[in-house]
């Protein structure tokens, strides 16, 4: 549990409104923070809960002492309360009526050792349709001093209706830089934070999630297949297809998705815009890659590798759909 406002990399304007509120006491009962897997979320509704339940907070933040935050700190305190997905058999993960019940029984009482009660729920996008107008009725008409925060990075996915009851919290990527300074906190040596932060699209899940060996190779064959494409035969291209079905579907849209990487990077050397870089740490394979490449033919792979992470996303014959993809860039560098 995140009790303090400086364990936070990033989202210095986040942090200083939130502070800002808690310290004029204007923090509203329902609040959304939206923005991508593994950039802080979390991290901030927990610093903000420990910063309402506190007795007294120093600059805004939960002091570390009261006996609020001890019970917060071993995960006793009677005011806190968070909500995530379960599993029920195969279906897939989902907060369901039943947990949002549970919950209004638990804060119909009066708080018991902070003036207000908080609520954490992780995930809110997959609340299904009873729940979530079950937790309607709760923002509509809440009972007593409670704060809602719901953490969604599909926004879309929610009840208008709910959305329209909280205070929206956008939260940006991480900068290169800032993910570098977690991955070290995580005891990852730097030429590796480096380049995992490099791919990781400001996500710290993604990035540790891409410590896996395997992943690294598929982003190495990415770059193989940038390099060689509209150089290679039928048959190599069947043979290709063939490897990589080895993968599973998720794999193989993480390795569309670092291909999709390299022509982004391709356009913004192009274009000249300064931008950072997805793969700066391989600055010289990208650069070697520019005269391959015109910039409509990377636009136009753009839109392919994105159509194609979608098919295998859906129930096809994974190695017949990476054939067609295989021969169709192919054929774009030949033309």
């Amino acid at each position: 549990m995140n009790m303090q406002w400086n364990n936070i990399v990033g989202h210095k304007q986040v942090v200083a409104q939130l502070c800002l509120m808690q310290q004029e006491d204007r923090i509203p009962h329902a609040m959304l923070f939206c923005g991508t897997d593994g950039v802080g979320k979390s991290l901030v509704a927990e610093a903000l809960a420990a910063a309402i339940l506190c007795h007294a907070p120093v600059n805004n933040q939960a002091c570390g002492h009261c006996k609020a935050c001890q019970a917060l700190a071993v995960g006793t305190h009677p005011d806190f309360f968070q909500i995530q997905p379960e599993s029920e058999t195969k279906a897939a993960p989902a907060i369901r009526i039943e947990a949002v019940r549970k919950l209004q029984e638990e804060i119909a009482r009066i708080p018991l050792l902070s003036e207000r009660r908080v609520v954490i729920m992780q995930e809110a996008d997959k609340m299904n349709e009873a729940a979530a107008n079950c937790l309607l009725k709760t923002i509509e008409e809440p009972s007593g001093q409670i704060v809602f925060i719901l953490l969604t990075s599909r926004p879309s996915a929610l009840l208008d209706t709910i959305i329209s009851r909280c205070m929206r919290v956008e939260f940006g990527i991480l900068q290169p830089e800032e993910l570098v300074a977690i991955l070290h906190q995580q005891g990852i040596e730097e030429s590796l934070a480096g380049k995992l932060a490099s791919i990781a699209d400001g996500s710290v899940s993604k990035a540790l999630a891409m410590q896996d060996e395997e992943l690294l190779n598929l982003q190495t064959q990415a770059f193989d297949l940038a390099s060689a494409a509209g150089t290679l035969g039928v048959e190599q291209l069947l043979q290709l297809a063939k490897e990589m079905s080895s993968h599973s579907r998720e794999r193989l849209i993480q390795w569309l998705g670092f291909l999709a990487m390299i022509y982004r990077d391709l356009l913004m050397l192009y274009s000249g815009s300064g931008l950072p870089l997805y793969n700066q740490s391989d600055i010289d394979r990208l650069s070697s890659l520019l005269n391959k490449y015109h910039q409509q033919e990377l636009l136009q792979l753009l839109q392919l590798v994105q159509d194609y992470q979608k098919r295998l996303g859906s129930n096809v014959n994974t190695q017949l759909c990476l054939e067609g993809f295989l021969i169709r860039i192919n054929n774009y560098l030949e033309e």
